[in-house]
This record gives structure tokens, C-alpha cells and sequence, in this order.
């Protein structure tokens, strides 16, 4: 039994390779199906999105690794040659601890991402719809998945911020709580305005309203969004009573004075707001931050906010990656188990059928049915008193996880396996 990951990613490959290897969604049963078809795996996987395109397989008898990038090289066009710089390949342990590294996010572009887990069991649940996953692939996802949850749990490597976006939903809950119910102006369209509120709406923001400069572009924005437009004139009304205020225009000017806000602040009887400005000029001037219930962040606020994310998550990774390390070999261990446990049983039934086949050569037809019965209780009893404490120790040896003895063992019964 051998299990194998091939593929490329993030690490390996350049964007371009990526995107001509990549499967869209609805061709991953047929691509799968071949993939079976062919007999080039017994069981397959495909993990498709923008960083990786990895091929999860247990081989069919007498395959190899090869074969499969082989595979991935011709549905994507590319030759094979062209992708051995970039491919990845793992087996066995290797592969079980890869696939877990995945789904803990511990190989993402930003690690502890929580993304990737839930790609990777629609991957999984696709390929259980095809009957391409099997009790192989079922053991390794399932677990997979498991120690994904245990390293998040364990470790916190996903409750820092480390994007620009994040940050400023950590600011704002710093300051107002849950953002869940809370309301937001964003004034204009630039794309770290938009990633802030994105990241808010993801984490419950109740009401988005969307100015620019251009009533049709805030239009289109707001659209994109699931948010309101409004006017720039209006801004002044509808920071009297949003919760957050996100800048991110080209205006290069103070759009936000103290004098402007201040009356603003009166009429909200000092009810705490969070200004996060991420404009270059900036476009809220910091005095607001001396009245009293102005919470102004700039972007190097969030920056800072960010790496000292990064840096908490590189901590919780270490620890992240022993708990990987520490389930990979105890499933692989845990998987070899399982197939050598097969063998034991094979191990019997083959015994049987050479005792069969052998009172058969022996002729005793002339034997009256009592005779025939005792003789085959015999040869039976024989049997089994001559196996029984070999299998015995063979099935302690798996309980204990004792691979290497277990293997021994069987060897020593005349089962050399099915090979990997």
C-alpha cells in the first residue's frame, strides 16, 4: 500500500505553470474518472485553486509517482518536461504529513489562512461522489482534516492579523467589539479601502455605505459589495451615525478635518467612532483624534498591527508543525497497519485453501460421509493450532503499532504482500 502527492504550488511554480495545470471545478469528476479509467490510481484527489494544483493518489499495482505527473502534464497540455522544475513528490509518510500541512494551512502564502480547509474537503467531497476517494484517501482526509482543527484550536496560528484587511477588523473590535449589527462608510474605491471592507462584512458588519467622487463608480462598488451608494455631500450626515469610517481616496487632501468633525461628534453625543485612513496623502486629518470618542488609524497602524501578526503566527507555526509532524507518522504507522492487518487474514484463507485442495488429491472418496467429515475436522483443527499463535503475535504487533516486527513476521509466514 503506498500513498502519493504530486503536484505543483505557491513554492514551486510560477503563476503561469499554475494556471495551465489548474482544473476548473466541473471538470474534476471526468479528470478523476480517467484518471481511474486508465489504471493509473486505484484512488484520487484533486486539489485545485489559485496557489496549488496537487494530485492526492494511492497508485494502481505497478504504477509510480511518474506516471501520475504524467497525467497532470498531459490534461494541462504542458509536457512532461516542463514541469519536472517545478513539480512536487512525495510518498508515504511524506505524502500523509503534506496533505496534513495543507489543511492546517501551514503551506499556504499566508499561513493560518483558513481557506484552504474548507477547498480541501470540497475536494474530498467530490471525490467521494465520483467512488474515487477510498478507505486509503477516507483515513488520510478524515484525519487530515482532524489534525487541521487541532492545530487551530491549539495553537491560534489563525487569530492574528496579517493582512491589511484583518487588521482593520482588529482595530475596529479593539475599539467597539463584535462588529456584528455595527454600520460603515467607505469614501472611495481603492483596493486597501475595499479589502478592510470586505474583511468587515466577513466578520458581520450589518451595513455597508459606499461615496466616491463619482456617484457611478460608488454605484458599481456598492454593487460589488451588497452595499448602499451614496453622495459625497452626504458624508458629513452619514458619519453622524455609522460605527466605522474608511477613507481610501487618490484626493491627496484632508478630506476629514477636526473642525468638520467635531460638530459631527456632537450631534453623536461622543459615541465612540473608528476612522481608519489608508490614503497616501492622508485624507483625515490626525488632530481628530483629540475629541473625545475618535479613534484614528492610519495605515501604518494597520501595518503594524499585521506584522506583529505574522510574527505571532511564525510562533504558534513551530508548534503547529510538531503536531503535524506527531500525526503524520502515527497515521502512516496507522495506515500500514491496516494493510498488513489484511494480509493476516489472507494469510488464513490461504492456508485453507491449500488444505482443501490437498484433501483432494488425496482421494478420499472411498470414505463413508462420517469418515469424510472427521477427516475434514481434522485437517481443519491441524490448521488452525498450526497458525494460531503466529496470528495471535501478528494481531498483538498491529495493536501495538509494531510495523517493522509485523512485517518480519509475515514474512516468515510466506506472505511477502502486494508490493507498493
Amino acid at each position: 500500500m503506498n500513498i502519493v502527492a504530486v503536484g505543483v504550488s505557491h513554492h514551486t511554480a510560477p503563476i503561469e505553470i499554475r494556471e495551465q495545470l489548474a482544473v476548473p471545478m466541473g471538470l474534476v469528476p471526468e479528470l478523476l474518472h480517467r484518471l481511474r479509467a486508465e489504471h493509473i490510481g486505484r484512488e484520487a484527489l484533486l486539489l485545485s485553486t489559485c496557489n496549488r494544483v496537487e494530485l492526492y493518489a494511492v497508485p494502481a499495482e505497478g504504477r509510480t509517482p511518474e506516471e501520475l505527473v504524467g497525467f497532470l502534464a498531459a490534461n494541462s497540455g504542458l509536457k512532461d518536461r516542463a514541469l519536472r522544475a517545478h513539480i512536487f513528490r512525495y510518498q508515504a509518510e511524506d505524502a500523509v504529513r503534506h496533505v496534513f500541512r495543507v489543511a492546517s494551512s501551514l503551506d499556504s502564502m499566508v499561513v493560518g489562512e483558513p481557506q484552504i480547509t474548507g477547498q480541501l474537503r470540497e475536494a474530498y467531497r467530490l471525490a467521494t461522489d465520483e467512488r474515487s476517494a477510498g478507505p486509503v484517501l477516507h483515513r488520510v482526509i478524515d484525519r487530515a482534516l482532524s489534525v487541521a482543527k487541532r492545530v487551530r484550536t491549539e495553537t491560534g496560528i489563525g487569530r492574528e492579523a496579517v493582512s491589511v484587511g484583518r487588521a482593520g477588523v482588529e482595530l475596529s473590535r479593539q475599539v467597539l467589539g463584535e462588529l456584528s449589527g455595527r454600520s460603515a462608510l467607505l469614501i472611495g474605491a481603492g483596493a486597501h479601502g475595499k479589502l478592510v471592507a470586505k474583511a468587515m462584512l466577513g466578520y458581520g458588519l450589518g451595513e455597508l455605505v459606499v461615496t466616491n467622487r463619482t456617484f457611478d463608480r460608488a454605484s458599481e462598488l456598492a454593487a460589488q459589495l451588497g452595499a448602499a451608494a451614496a453622495p459625497m455631500d452626504d458624508i458629513a450626515r452619514i458619519m453622524e451615525r455609522v460605527d466605522v469610517v474608511i477613507a481610501c481616496t487618490g484626493a491627496g487632501r484632508a478630506l476629514i478635518s477636526r473642525a468638520e468633525l467635531a460638530p459631527v461628534m456632537r450631534r453623536r453625543r461622543l459615541r465612540s467612532i473608528v476612522m481608519i485612513d489608508l490614503s497616501v496623502p492622508r485624507n483625515i486629518d490626525p488632530d481628530v483624534n483629540q475629541i473625545d470618542g475618535v479613534y484614528r488609524f492610519d495605515v501604518d497602524d494597520l501595518r503594524q498591527i499585521a506584522d506583529v501578526g505574522v510574527e505571532k503566527r511564525k510562533v504558534a507555526a513551530v508548534e503547529a508543525e510538531r503536531i503535524v509532524s506527531e500525526e503524520a507518522v502515527r497515521a502512516w504507522r496507522q495506515l500500514q497497519v491496516d494493510g498488513l492487518i489484511g494480509r493476516v487474514g489472507g494469510i488464513a484463507r490461504r492456508a485453507e485453501a491449500i488444505r482443501a485442495a490437498e484433501l483432494g488429491r488425496a482421494g478420499l472418496t472411498g470414505l463413508d460421509p462420517k469418515q469424510q467429515k472427521a477427516i475434514e475436522a481434522m485437517t481443519k483443527a491441524i490448521v488452525k493450532k498450526i497458525l494460531h499463535p503466529s496470528l495471535a503475535q501478528a494481531r498483538a504487533l498491529a495493536e501495538a503499532g509494531e510495523v517493522d516486527r509485523l512485517e518480519a513476521l509475515l514474512a516468515t509466514l510466506g506472505d511477502e504482500g502486494e508490493g507498493t
